[in-house]
């Protein structure tokens, strides 16, 4: 649900679940040194004479196996405006540890958010709409019944894209809001039915690796007890050793362990930044290079551990929807940064969202809100 508040100013309202308090997602249409007005139209900031420039309105659609998001955002010739965000928490992966099945209530609640974000993105004048969907789809064995659906209600066909496209595409977007040109880091991407993990050499992409660490599997595998015992915090713990235990033989990237940067985009770093802030209205602009310690880190687990769901989520910063994955997201952050030997991570809110627009585009950079 959109709620305009004034003109060029607009706040996304997350879904709430029950005993959740609300978690807000604000954004803005105007920019750092960048003059929006209401009609959409920019003016060029590098421009001495403000000559009015033409811009593309573009929408992208990320149909995650946890979350489905959209961004609208108006580019020019090198540059990415984000103009509007919105995500809703479908668990579109959710009951599919048995059978590699999407299950039918959660198909149904994915194309219909889908159906709504275009209809957003139609709305606002986007030209183009970019849908790219991630691990579980590319994982289900009737994904094609979720694609014709999808197609049916929207009048759109996602790209069902693989572990090394996703890997390119959120680096990209990362790249765009983080300058990452050390000469070698390592960009983790923590997602609901997979983690894509890229390897990346003074700024450019070298290698990635795709694994099967979502947040979504352990979270209904060991999460039996409310708040969860340190018996299912310890299985937790011993599946994702298990998981990393084929990093060496698989990544070819030696060099790049201990990572000299470590930078992690998705939804379990960006909560964990936003938690770690205290922001009870969350903004890109605040998350993107924040840096997590594994002191931080730990102290937010020990936090969240100790409590039931109902209050867990009322915690500042914690999205509703999100309380119950952030436990094992927040475990496997950890154990990647001590694989990679690092004490912090540098957080980037913008990631494979952004990467679509920004590698259609042949954009370089985003300037976010201010």
């Amino acid at each position: 649900m959109i709620i305009l508040l004034s003109a060029g100013t607009a706040t996304t309202a997350l879904p709430k679940t029950a005993g959740c308090s609300g978690f807000s997602y604000t954004c803005h249409n105007h920019y750092t040194n960048t003059c929006a007005s209401p009609q959409g139209e920019c003016r060029n900031p590098r421009d001495s004479t403000v000559a009015e420039t033409t811009m593309q309105r573009i929408a992208s659609i990320d149909i995650g196996s946890q979350t489905i998001r959209l961004l609208i955002a108006d580019c020019d010739a090198e540059t990415l405006y984000p103009l509007e965000r919105d995500r809703e928490i479908v668990r579109l992966g959710a009951g599919m540890q048995a059978a590699s099945l999407l299950q039918p209530d959660r198909i149904e609640h994915a194309a219909a958010c889908i159906h709504r974000f275009c209809g957003r993105a139609r709305t606002q004048g986007a030209g183009i709409i970019l849908a790219v969907a991630t691990a579980c789809v590319r994982q289900a064995r009737n994904r094609q019944a979720f694609l014709d659906s999808v197609q049916q209600i929207c009048g759109l066909v996602p790209e069902v894209i693989d572990g090394r496209r996703e890997a390119l595409l959120a680096s990209a977007g990362v790249q765009a809001a983080i300058a990452c040109t050390s000469e070698a880091s390592v960009i983790i991407d923590i997602g609901g039915g997979s983690t894509e993990i890229s390897f990346m050499a003074s700024g450019s992409f070298q290698n990635s690796l795709s694994l099967p660490l979502g947040v979504i599997a352990p979270t209904e595998i060991f999460l039996r007890a409310d708040p969860p015992s340190p018996t299912d915090s310890a299985a937790m713990r011993s599946w994702i050793q298990k998981q990393l235990a084929c990093l060496p033989a698989d990544t070819g990237q030696p060099s790049c362990r201990p990572a000299t940067v470590l930078i992690a985009t998705a939804g379990t770093a960006t909560t964990l930044a936003a938690m770690d802030l205290g922001l009870d209205i969350y903004l890109p602009a605040r998350i993107n290079g924040h840096i997590l310690t594994q002191t931080s880190i730990s102290r937010l687990f020990d936090d969240m551990i100790a409590k039931p769901l109902h209050l867990r989520c009322q915690l500042p910063g914690l999205e509703p929807g999100r309380a119950a994955v952030i436990i094992p997201g927040c475990l496997i952050l950890q154990h990647l940064m001590q694989y990679f030997g690092t004490d912090t991570c540098t957080v980037s809110d913008a990631g494979l969202l952004e990467g679509s627009i920004i590698e259609h585009a042949a954009l370089k950079k985003i300037i976010e809100k201010t």
